[in-house]
């Protein structure tokens, strides 16, 4: 495929992002089950966006060993082996100056996914640079929120435990903090509304279908080729459970902070 070719076939970008511990992983794998849609899981591309070559690569590897991307079912290190060489050989190409551009990086997801019609990756933390990620040729930017209060009580769960070792999680390793931190994610939501998608958690749960018909035809892909398998795997488990992950003390302190936005988002109080 020349490269003239592949420039005007590519491929739309999909950003997924939201606070920590609001479904992005679960939009993720449903939106990567579709057949027309590769989104790989916090592989952080754009954050290389501006810089050198070889610190995009940095960038890119660091994150890659050890995380899932798209066709994981095989061994996950020759995948990853075999993805980080199609990747890096295709943005080489289409490096277009001395630092690799979104548009480099748009070309080489799309060469390296030749099946998809949409490329992308899901990050939290993009939802920090959305501003800047929304004024991007072909990019779609896809915002999932959830109830700040199962929020807090998820993101406190997994600080405790899973991420303990973490050293980053000290931002968010209070209910005080978790809270601040959602007010910011949904104000840059909010200030992007027109430009972006947006799905509520508690939505996406109980109404699979009708949000991921919305999400098909915003994509502009066949919202009927989500296949079952995925969308049965939906559960609302989820919802609700700060009433037993939250001490008072803590549930008080994310309502103060919150109120005013929960209510206006039509959460009940």
């Amino acid at each position: 495929m020349s490269q003239e070719h592949n420039t005007k076939s590519q491929a739309k970008v999909l950003v997924i992002a939201g606070h920590v511990r609001s479904g992005t992983t679960l939009l993720r794998n449903i939106c990567d089950s579709h057949p027309h849609i590769s989104v790989t899981n916090e592989l952080k591309y754009f954050k290389g966006v501006g810089k050198s070559f070889a610190a995009h690569c940095r960038v890119f590897l660091g994150r890659l060993w050890g995380k899932a991307v798209t066709g994981d079912s095989y061994s996950v290190q020759i995948n990853n082996y075999k993805f980080a060489c199609r990747y890096l050989f295709n943005l080489l190409r289409y490096k277009d100056g001395p630092v690799v551009s979104a548009s480099a990086i748009r070309k080489s997801l799309s060469s390296t996914f030749p099946g998809a019609l949409v490329v992308g990756d899901k990050t939290p933390e993009y939802i920090f640079s959305l501003d800047e990620l929304v004024k991007l040729e072909g990019f779609f930017c896809l915002v999932i929120f959830r109830d700040s209060r199962d929020v807090a009580s998820s993101t406190l769960q997994r600080v405790r435990t899973r991420w303990r070792s973490q050293g980053w999680t000290s931002s968010i390793d209070t209910a005080e903090k978790v809270a601040a931190r959602w007010m910011r994610c949904i104000d840059i939501m909010e200030r992007n509304r027109e430009k972006i998608h947006i799905i509520r958690y508690e939505d996406l749960v109980t109404s699979p279908g009708t949000e991921l018909e919305r999400l098909g035809l915003w994509l502009g892909v066949d919202p009927r080729l989500f296949p079952e398998s995925a969308v049965s795997k939906i559960t609302d488990a989820g919802i609700g459970k700060y009433k037993t992950g939250l001490t008072e003390e803590e549930l008080e302190a994310v309502t103060e902070i919150t109120r005013q936005k929960m209510e206006s988002l039509g959460y009940s109080l």
